[in-house]
């Protein structure tokens, strides 16, 4: 049954090979009238009307301007079909995947949508992050704004055309070409307290007339600047004050602070209170409500950012050149670096156990920090029943030591600024061309996407460096250290990462014979790609020597090979149809077939109908099949064999595991079908408007269970939980490892409907007016964990808004320009399907805050030309200053960037200058 579109898409060929047959060829087409058909993303035919059987959007280079945007990911995010789901490269400093920035349609994740510039792929970044992006990351962030003419949003899936990742859905973004003349474009953007800053430097310079004299040369350059801001610079801009009170935010409660307290030491366990270790705090609080005696205190949120800082370099350069009447040959190349700063609080460290891992899998620890006998901070170095030392304990007494005793200690290396920098660096280069062979119109391409990233942290702590300053005294907590036992004590890391795709494809249409509504088109197309994937972790990370981070490394390559053709075949005047179906395989996975069926039927002037299927599929990622591990560390979890039954004493009731995710040979590629049915009305000249309905099931979703559920499920994976030997003979030892590996295991559907109603009034004299709605309403979207799992409804739970649109109006008359937009996000539970509301919350009594309200915010562009090739433009965002919902899940920050931002109400400015 599976198979059946299959077959109908070959039999549809079989039909066209037969119309080939009975009907003449139509003569050629004049070269004019090729250049007045278009390609739309979704169909590898040249088309004259741009709506296909499929629904896409379009973001013109207008709109851009309009919205002031400094990052496609800032753009995309405005478009009401874009979900959550996607990272962005705001405060996420702390991540595997932090500085990318990646979209996601329908709130699939970014790994179901696949990102395309002028129709050819980018190489996905290389980062490994399991838990966002299923390891599949295309970073938009690296493609300078101002070397974009439009971007088009496919909003179906379209692995028939398009191969691995369509499964929501195709971003294509199209590049600026055959550009002439000279331009300088400014923007400055910021909140009017100065907050929020970021700068955008364009100059672009292109000559010759690509149709007149043969040729075109262009180029550009782009250079950015985001200055970041932390939170105690505009603590409630998210309503802070609410995360204050019920989250002690932006105030000191950590008894990990600078210059410390001293515990009780018992080998890794935790200690009881035994002073502070020096009265140089600068912050003390009681040790409760009834006992005065002080505790050092510090508050680590106060580094904590709502953006960090960006700096952006950009150049574009591309070449076109026409030989012969018919042929034409293009150069493209795009250069780009872009490097993060994220800032956090420094690290600490107390008298409990902290488990890890190396890359070779094997347990580390670190037994906790305790202050040897003779270290110089330890204040009972020089206890004797002659000399006792007294230290408080938490009950407002004091207890006597008489002899050097270890002490544990709770402590932030406040001398130790943490610091986390990813530096990623992009070069894409394609050759391309294009001619008339025979009845043919024929493009192909050759194309090289390198991406290299580079993470640099400082302030993570070396086991061996912290053992040898506490043996031999070097680190004097709470005092001043050198340069060099700092350098000892915490090195600076730096991983890297490198991926590559270089592919070359050969498609080509033609007309096959006339039916009775039109031209029959067939198009054919051929793709050779090799893509490489690595990251490496610093040989310290690797080697486990910094204390508690985790490891991230993959190797890997393959070669894919793909076949695809597509038929447009007008059985009956006013019906188009589109038949699409490609081959591919892959040398890690094997080989997968995808179809497509599409039809639009035109029922008079004002009414038209349109409908699609595809299947498609993901390919699992390079780091989801090939060698690659993943370790983090897990805690709070619970042995079930050895704690039946939750005991606080029970050390299995409560554990700190290393949690290995590991790559599986054995993955399959997930699958999806989807649906579209869709009406547009073209009620006049003035009038229009589009609404589809859309389904898409998504099967086999590449994911791993969690730490805690593989414990629970240990019997029904042989080797995944590591034990070691049994004290007593017969009976299970400790557990200290968990692997994960990657399996197919989730299923997801969704569905919903999309809307789009265009108004434009002549105003005569007074211009002309364009009111504009667009939107989309998400009626279902269910989740399966695993097959012995439920299915979850999501809509309507954290990060799934039922509702998204913009509402917008334009009023132009002479040379300026107004645009006032309403923008639309449906409030939803403030915590996932399954789940319940935070505990926090329900303890204080605020219920209210279990469902975040919805969004609304109104922004207000107007522009002006009327200067000789100058245009100036003032974007006025978030007019009310409104401030999001609190995010209980996000309890320092308060917002998460993939449904609100902190920006409040902010002004951004632009000019260019064309001659």
């Amino acid at each position: 049954m599976k198979y059946r579109p299959h077959a109908l898409a070959l039999a549809c060929l079989a039909l066209s090979l037969s119309a080939r047959a009975q009907t003449p060829a139509a003569p050629p087409a004049s070269t004019a009238a090729k250049l007045e058909r278009v390609e739309v993303t979704g169909s590898m035919i040249k088309r004259t009307d741009v709506e296909t059987p499929t629904p896409v959007s379009v973001i013109k280079r207008e709109d851009i301007l309009r919205a002031g945007a400094a990052t496609l990911d800032e753009l995309m995010r405005m478009d009401p079909s874009t979900g959550a789901g996607g990272l962005d490269d705001m405060g996420s400093g702390n991540g595997f995947s932090a500085g990318s920035a990646s979209i996601s349609l329908r709130g699939m994740g970014s790994a179901a949508t696949l990102v395309l510039i002028n129709g050819r792929r980018l190489s996905p970044s290389a980062v490994i992050d399991p838990g966002t992006g299923q390891s599949t990351i295309f970073n938009v962030n690296s493609i300078p704004v101002s070397a974009i003419e439009r971007v088009e949003i496919l909003k179906s899936g379209a692995s028939s055309l398009y191969g691995s990742d369509a499964l929501a859905g195709v971003v294509n973004i199209i590049l600026r070409n055959d550009y002439q003349g000279r331009l300088i474009e400014l923007n400055a953007k910021q909140r009017f307290d100065g907050l929020f800053k970021n700068q955008t430097v364009n100059l672009m310079a292109g000559t010759g007339d690509l149709d007149v004299q043969g040729y075109n040369v262009m180029a550009g350059i782009e250079l950015f600047v985001r200055d970041g801001v932390g939170i105690t610079e505009a603590p409630n801009r998210v309503e802070g004050e609410l995360l204050s009170q019920l989250y002690s935010r932006l105030i000191p409660n950590s008894t990990s602070s600078y210059p410390g307290n001293l515990y009780t030491y018992n080998k890794g366990l935790s200690g009881s209170f035994r002073g502070m270790l020096s009265n140089n705090c600068a912050t003390q609080g009681p040790v409760s409500a009834t006992v005065s005696t002080p505790r050092c205190l510090w508050d680590s949120s106060q580094y904590q950012q709502y953006v960090g800082d960006q700096k952006r370099a950009s150049i574009f350069l591309r070449g076109g050149l026409r030989v012969g009447k018919d042929t034409i040959l293009n150069a493209e190349l795009i250069a780009s670096r872009v490097r993060n700063d994220y800032l956090d609080a420094p690290t600490s460290r107390n008298e409990s156990l902290t488990t890890w891992g190396d890359a070779q899998g094997n347990t580390v620890q670190f037994a906790g920090l305790a202050l040897p006998v003779n270290h110089p901070d330890n204040p009972t170095r020089l206890a004797s029943s002659s000399n006792p030392v007294l230290l408080p304990n938490s009950s407002g007494g004091t207890v006597s030591y008489t002899k050097p005793t270890v002490l544990g200690l709770r402590y932030r290396f406040a001398d130790l600024p943490y610091v986390y920098r990813p530096e990623a660096d992009n070069i894409r280069l394609v050759l391309s061309g294009s001619t008339i062979w025979g009845a043919w119109d024929v493009e192909g391409g050759l194309l090289h996407h390198e991406q290299r990233n580079r993470k640099t942290q400082v302030g993570r702590l070396s086991l061996s460096g912290l053992n040898q300053a506490l043996a031999d005294g070097s680190y004097r907590f709470g005092g001043s250290n050198s340069p060099e036992v700092l350098a000892r004590l915490a090195p600076e890391l730096n991983d890297r990462g490198e991926s590559g795709t270089t592919s070359l494809d050969l498609r080509g249409s033609r007309e096959l014979g006339r039916m009775t509504g039109g031209a029959a088109m067939l198009g054919l197309g051929a793709e050779l790609r090799h893509e490489t994937f690595r990251v490496d972790a610093d040989p310290l990370t690797a080697a486990g020597d910094i204390i508690g981070r985790g490891i991230g490394e993959a190797s890997g390559s393959r070669n894919i090979t793909a076949a695809y053709a597509e038929l447009q075949l007008p059985l009956l005047k006013g019906l188009e149809t589109q038949t699409a179906l490609r081959a591919e395989h892959y040398t890690d996975f094997g080989s997968a077939i995808t179809g497509k069926l599409g039809a639009k039927y035109k029922v008079n002037n004002m009414l038209a109908l349109r409908g699609s299927w595809a299947n498609g599929f993901r390919a699992p990622s390079q780091s989801q099949i090939s060698k690659s591990a993943l370790f983090a560390n897990s805690s709070g979890t619970r042995d079930p064999k050895l704690c039946p039954v939750f005991d606080s004493s029970n050390g299995n009731c409560s554990m700190s595991l290393s949690s290995v995710t590991l790559a599986n040979p054995e993955l399959r590629p997930e699958k999806s079908d989807s649906y579209t049915l869709g009406l547009l009305f073209d009620l006049a000249s003035t009038t229009d408007a589009v609404l589809d309905a859309w389904y898409i099931e998504r099967r086999g979703e590449v994911d791993r269970l969690g730490t805690q559920e593989m414990l629970n499920r240990e019997d029904e994976f042989p080797g995944s939980v590591l034990r070691l030997p049994p004290s007593t003979p017969g009976e299970l030892g400790q557990v200290y490892q968990v692997r994960r590996p990657y399996m197919n295991l989730a299923m997801s559907r969704t569905y919903g409907i999309d809307y789009e109603l265009n108004q434009r009034i002549s105003l005569n004299d007074w211009g002309r007016l364009k009111l504009s709605l667009k939107g989309t309403r998400m009626l279902s979207r269910k989740l399966q964990r695993d097959a012995s799992q439920p299915i979850y409804e999501t809509v309507g739970f954290y990060k799934v808004p039922a509702n998204k649109l913009a509402l917008s109006g334009n009023w132009s008359i002479g040379n300026w320009s107004t645009t006032l937009t309403g923008n639309f996000q449906s409030g939803f539970q403030s915590y996932a399907a399954g789940g319940s509301c935070d505990a926090t919350l329900l303890s204080a009594g605020r219920q209210d805050l279990c469902r975040m309200r919805a969004w609304n915010t109104a922004d207000l562009a107007l522009s002006y030309r009327g200067f000789s090739g100058i245009r100036l433009g003032v974007t006025l965002r978030n007019l009310a200053d409104t401030r999001p919902a609190l995010d209980p899940n996000e309890t320092t920050v308060g917002v998460d960037g993939g449904i609100a931002n902190a920006y409040g109400r902010y002004l951004s400015l632009s000019a260019s200058y064309e001659f």
